[in-house]
């Protein structure tokens, strides 16, 4: 009975049909996740910003208090923050500007945004007792801000 064994033969791997669900399976779990890998995307990249600008501010506060520049009065600027083309730069002013000597830099994270009541900040300035100014006056003893990208948002302030 040699022919019944030619004549069933048993299967081995997978059908058709079988191979096709379990790609519309894994279909199916790569649209679900993919919004969620996004967003976590984005969170790690406000917080990367979160951490740089608290970093920045650090070393601008400590610069403003060493007052390399010998700033006079509450409304003269001892040292700048700014952010421009991708980098936050850590600079001693020059006059009203932020174009002095950079003490510090670091890239900022693409498409995450500054904003201090939604608008873009760019540049705020801390006179040599530590207290942050903005177009020359003292905003007071904090700066609030919120660092956004899609729909990812971190609201803080330094003090």
């Amino acid at each position: 009975m040699w022919w019944v064994e030619v004549l069933v033969k048993k299967q081995s791997g997978l059908s058709l049909i079988e191979l096709m669900i379990v790609i519309t399976i894994i279909g199916f779990l790569v649209l679900v996740v993919v919004p969620f890998t996004q967003s976590w995307i984005y969170e790690a990249q406000v917080n990367n910003a979160r951490s740089l600008l608290a970093n920045g501010y650090s070393q601008a506060k400590a610069l403003a208090l060493r007052n390399p520049q010998n700033s006079q009065g509450d409304l003269a600027s001892s040292a700048c923050v700014k952010l421009a083309d991708g980098v936050l730069q850590v600079r001693e002013p020059e006059g009203s500007l932020c174009s002095g000597n950079i003490v510090w830099q670091g890239d900022w994270p693409e498409g995450v945004s500054l904003l201090r009541s939604n608008n873009r900040l760019t540049v705020f300035f801390i006179n040599n007792r530590g207290l942050i100014l903005k177009n020359d006056q003292q905003v007071g003893d904090n700066l609030t801000f919120t660092l956004n990208k899609g729909a990812v948002s971190y609201n803080g302030a330094f003090y």
